[in-house]
């Protein structure tokens, strides 16, 4: 195992289907250092890359993974890819279509007894954003916020859903495979007490 998930049990999100959704450029290695590690604790793990402007291909594409998933207990998305890769507006208005189409085609259509981690205690679905780094760019700390935000927001409104939403907030020297212990740690069992909160790495 590599070093982001020695610390966590071998096998711990077998049976778990993820949905890495964002760029799908190796503009920044936090989306693709979460899907290994995810992967190598034996989660499913599905991508998609959908156009942050337009609605009716985002709920396409979405569609299509997780048709293709057959279940989704995890939603990861890449904010920090989609700002490296169009900037503010790209990272809110993407991050926002994605959760979206999500939610909707799978954490409300599934219902807590359909969910492929749902249990006693467990959430129906789980999300987690993935914020740029302070030194990613010009507004990189609104995009972070907005990120926030959002997450806490969401988290209110649909917690009698069983949804849960966390954003994790890396710094300048926080390491991928940091990052994607913590995605990995999120998406277990133990991570479904995490909502609304930020988890912020970026220290003093």
């Amino acid at each position: 195992m590599s070093a982001a998930t020695d610390l966590l049990r071998p096998g711990l999100l077998e049976g778990t289907s993820v949905l890495m959704a964002g760029t799908t450029e190796p503009v920044v290695p936090l989306g693709t250092a979460v899907g290994e590690a995810c992967k190598e604790l034996g989660a499913d793990v599905h991508t998609c890359a959908p156009d942050a402007v337009d609605e009716a291909a985002v709920d396409q594409m979405v569609t299509a993974a997780i048709t293709e998933a057959g279940s989704l207990a995890l939603l990861v998305v890449d904010g920090a890819g989609l700002f490296a890769q169009g900037g503010l507006r790209n990272c809110l208005d993407a991050t926002w279509n994605i959760t979206r189409a999500v939610v909707n085609v799978a954490f409300m259509a599934a219902g807590p007894s359909l969910s492929s981690r749902a249990g006693p205690g467990l959430p129906t679905g789980r999300i987690i954003y993935l914020a740029p780094a302070p030194d990613a760019g010009k507004f990189a700390g609104a995009a972070c916020a907005g990120l926030e935000n959002l997450a806490r927001t969401l988290s209110t409104e649909w917690a009698r859903h069983g949804i849960t939403l966390v954003t994790i907030a890396p710094g300048d020297k926080t390491d991928a495979g940091e990052v994607a212990a913590l995605c990995a740690y999120l998406a277990s069992p133990a991570g479904a007490y995490f909502s609304g909160c930020l988890l912020d790495l970026r220290g003093p």
